[in-house]
């Protein structure tokens, strides 16, 4: 009998969760491809590991021999990979690639679970805007990638699905005036022309008032109360008011942000850091309470 460590993880997942359902939004994977997951595991084992039910699943009693047995071999294999990522000689570097919103909002946390995991492996992160990002990826300068707008020439997997909205300070209405004025980053990033072109489609007219390269920079410009700007809504401080769709302004798509590992000699522990960020990203993300959307 052989099953893959996907399988296992897959099939961890859907118990924990109890559902084929919920197990998707977890990892980011269509409902029918958890079932065929989960339909292969049983088949290659010979029985039945999860009773199908109304409202989800349970495990029957050598599903939960099997669950015990399978947490075993993943923990099993994550612990050899710490040990190896931690070993004696030269220290072990992996290079990080993100937009600056997200270093700022996601990294601090997850750089500290991994720290705990993998002590001996250095992480050099490094920021810029995503079109940038993924052609320092195709030179094979770094060794993960994450970010939005991924080209179709490079494959990633999606860790999260990232809504785009508009902000502005609190206790200002900028949104009523006639000529919105807009904060915006520089040449180069792909969120400046989304944002333009749903402003242009809706025949609404903006003036620019601030332009910035960097996430602190847009923050100070726009919690400034004197301009209007999108922004990840991960990524939105307490201190700024989320515009609702009663403030006149387009709505904008939500972004799939996307994380590819380049193969090589770090491709293992590259790997073991991208899976880091989607059990971060479906945990500790989900549970960050949204900004309150204003009615326009």
């Amino acid at each position: 009998m052989k099953w893959s460590l996907e399988q296992l993880r897959t099939f961890i997942c859907v118990a924990d969760a109890g559902g084929f359902s919920k197990a998707g939004e977890r990892l980011f994977l269509a409902q029918s491809t958890i079932s065929w997951q989960i339909k292969q595991l049983e088949n290659q084992i010979g029985t039945p590991l999860l009773r199908r039910e109304p409202r989800g699943v349970s495990l029957t009693d050598k599903g939960m021999a099997f669950y015990q047995r399978a947490r075993a071999v993943i923990e099993a294999n994550e612990a050899a990979e710490s040990w190896l990522a931690s070993g004696a000689g030269e220290p072990t570097v992996i290079r990080v690639a993100t937009t600056e919103c997200y270093a700022d909002c996601w990294l601090p946390d997850l750089m500290r679970k991994w720290k705990q995991r993998c002590p001996a492996v250095q992480v050099v992160v490094e920021c810029g805007f995503s079109t940038d990002i993924w052609e320092r990826f195709r030179l094979g300068e770094i060794d993960i990638a994450l970010a939005q707008h991924c080209p179709q020439d490079i494959e990633g997997e999606r860790v999260r699905l990232e809504p785009l909205d508009w902000v502005c300070s609190r206790n200002t209405a900028l949104w009523e005036r006639e000529v919105l004025p807009l904060a915006l980053f520089e040449q180069g990033c792909p969120d400046r022309e989304i944002m333009q072109r749903a402003l242009t489609s809706a025949g609404r007219c903006f003036q620019l008032e601030f332009e910035t390269h960097s996430f602190s920079g847009m923050l100070a410009a726009v919690q400034s109360g004197l301009a209007v700007a999108a922004l990840p809504r991960s990524t939105i401080p307490e201190s700024l008011e989320r515009l609702g769709s009663g403030c006149g302004l387009p709505q904008l798509p939500a972004l799939n942000v996307m994380a590819a590992v380049r193969s090589g000699p770090n491709g293992v522990l590259a790997t073991q850091f991208r899976d880091e960020i989607k059990a971060y990203l479906r945990g500790t993300l989900q549970r960050w309470p949204e900004p309150r959307e204003l009615a326009g």
